[in-house]
């Protein structure tokens, strides 16, 4: 099992902006900036400790985002971001994190812990200087979801044959099975997950990202 520093996630989204609102991917965002912030006094490297095992290094928000109704339908979308590697690219540092959005719906509670699915899945860099930061977010692929939870899906309907044709399956990222490898190019970064086949491509150069 993957371990999250969702504690620390937790305790910064009551200070950082935009976690009650309706983007995840923003939210998570303001999250690691107040990490950084608190705990590495502006530095970026306080993602990448040495004395831990890659897997700590994960960030994951609870609660990135909330809709629905409270008691009776409500729903909260959580922001769970792989970090992926630390890359020198056209001479500046990179982390580079694939973050899934994991939704879960729930019926007369408030604190819906089951039915989850994947929402969304995006490539994101960060980096930075001097406490500024500078993101690159991947753009949201439909293809690259369908792909990835597809294994998920089949494995679920395996499971009980009560559930042959159904597309009610529950999926969650990041799972066991995911086997990402991280591609660098001149001007853009590729992760393919060896698993499911799903690939994201992310421009981080000032000239690429400029042109989208």
């Amino acid at each position: 099992m993957r371990r999250w520093r969702t504690l620390i996630g937790l305790l910064i989204a009551g200070v950082a902006s935009g976690c009650t609102g309706p983007d995840p991917v923003k939210a998570w965002q303001s999250s690691l900036e107040q990490y950084v912030s608190v705990e590495g006094h502006g530095d970026l490297n306080a993602l990448r400790r040495t004395d831990r095992a890659p897997s700590e290094n994960d960030f994951g928000l609870l609660g990135a985002s909330r809709a629905g109704i409270p008691f009776i339908a409500p729903r909260r979308t959580d922001a769970n971001g792989v970090l992926l590697g630390h890359r020198l690219i056209d001479d500046r540092n990179w982390y580079l994190y694939l973050v899934g959005m994991v939704e879960y719906r729930g019926s007369f509670v408030d604190w819906p812990l089951d039915d989850p699915r994947v929402t969304d899945i995006r490539l994101i860099g960060v980096s930075g200087t001097d406490g500024d930061m500078d993101w690159r977010v991947g753009e949201s692929t439909l293809v690259a979801l369908e792909r990835y939870c597809l294994p998920q899906r089949e494995r679920w309907r395996r499971s009980d044959p009560s559930r042959t044709g159904s597309d009610d399956a529950p999926t969650v990222f990041p799972t066991d099975a995911d086997v990402f490898e991280l591609t660098v190019g001149a001007e853009t970064v590729k992760v393919i997950d060896r698993h499911s086949k799903a690939e994201w491509t992310l421009r981080l150069t000032e000239q690429a990202a400029a042109a989208d």
